[in-house]
């Protein structure tokens, strides 16, 4: 604990020092309006998954997402440069384009204008007539794009800081495991339904719960001694896996196997705010689970799938274990939350963080909720 922490007193409020923090106010999960700042003040300030690479490798090629009610657009340009814009045409705001796939111009459905890669508009019919018309006066709206590991990501802010910048360390380390996971492929997306607000899938992020929650899983792990870090928009978390258990279930050899063939451990790294990239135990793998909110008391966890080559059967095992025994137990868990969270008789908990941020402690919670709270209120506590 610091010295600060060490001369202060629990509050009841939450509070920066994790050690000494109550939980979010229970509002924070149910209310409206704070769901509506949410996407202003962090969602449209923030990458947000838009495709894989793979999708857009060659010119002509598109993607497109959705940021909330933004549609979005990504395309690889003639020039082979990533671009994304609003995908909406500059006329009278029908959408252009649908789903995935390759096309060199991009034309609206509705009165056929037309815009090449660069987002400029190449054609309007009749604007020949129309006085004062030119078309570089109506080119379309772009939007931030980077590329990240295997992914898209897009920012609807302007000024948003660069990924390398904003999770500085984090592609390094996974690709000190999963060396060639720029070439990893989308293979499966699995959707679960949940009836609690989003935050809840993020606050998932401590292992207080794991024994409870996940008998299944914990019997192979060395509980004291799991890892984590957090830095200044993600975190690290190490699960470490008894020798017999993963002798058992993926053989000798991919016991021994050196980072790239597999993993040995379990890891999730959490990324802001919406984010934790997974690798199973076994064969190497990379899933993706997005904590999308489709409104204030719900939220669609997206689990997708990612791997080297084609799936194998091992592999299959590892995306069902995910979706059929894991996600399930924890789905209940936070469900069960939403359902208490507007009981009267409770506004704030405590959040059960120890000094030494051992494996029970919910430092890595507070990590996130510190995000969330400073992102609507700025530094005021």
């Amino acid at each position: 604990m610091s010295n600060a922490a060490a001369k202060l007193e629990p509050t009841g409020k939450f509070h920066p020092i994790a050690e000494v923090s109550a939980t979010l106010p229970s509002r924070y999960y149910f209310d409206p309006a704070i769901y509506r700042r949410e996407q202003d003040a962090i969602f449209f300030k923030s990458w947000q998954l838009a495709g894989y690479r793979h999708d857009l490798a060659e010119p002509g090629a598109y993607v497109t997402a959705d940021v909330f009610d933004q549609k979005i657009v990504v395309v690889r340009g003639k020039d082979r440069v990533l671009r994304a814009f609003y995908n909406v045409c500059m006329h009278r705001g029908h959408t252009l384009a649908e789903g995935k796939g390759s096309k060199g111009i991009l034309t609206c459905p509705f009165h056929a204008w037309s815009y090449d890669t660069t987002g400029a508009l190449k054609a309007a019919g009749n604007a020949e007539n129309v006085a004062g018309f030119r078309l570089e006066d109506f080119n379309l709206a772009p939007v931030r794009v980077e590329e990240f590991l295997n992914m898209v990501f897009v920012n609807l802010d302007p000024g948003a800081q660069p990924m390398a910048r904003q999770f500085r360390g984090l592609a390094e380390e996974i690709r000190s495991f999963l060396p060639a996971i720029d070439a990893y492929r989308f293979h499966r997306r699995d959707v679960l339904p949940l009836h609690c607000n989003w935050k809840f899938t993020m606050d998932q992020l401590e292992c207080y719960h794991c024994p409870h929650i996940h008998p299944e899983a914990m019997q192979a792990v060395d509980i004291t001694r799991r890892e984590s870090h957090e830095y200044d928009g993600w975190q690290s978390h190490t699960s470490f896996i008894d020798d017999d258990k993963m002798r058992r279930d993926w053989g000798e050899k991919l016991l021994r196997s050196k980072a790239g063939d597999a993993f040995k451990d379990n890891h999730v790294w959490y990324m802001w705010p919406n984010y934790m990239l997974l690798g199973q135990p076994g064969p190497a793998n990379f899933s993706v689970l997005i904590g999308q909110p489709t409104g204030p008391e719900t939220t669609d966890v997206i689990v997708d799938h990612c791997f080297a080559g084609a799936p194998t059967a091992e592999n299959e095992k590892q995306m069902n274990g995910l979706r059929d025994i894991v996600l399930p137990q924890d789905t209940a868990a936070m469900n069960g939350q939403q359902k208490g969270i507007r009981a009267r008789g409770y506004r704030q908990g405590r959040l059960m963080v120890d000094a030494a941020h051992s494996w029970r402690s919910e430092h890595a919670t507070h990590h996130f909720d510190k995000m969330v709270w400073e992102a609507l209120n700025g530094p005021n506590y």
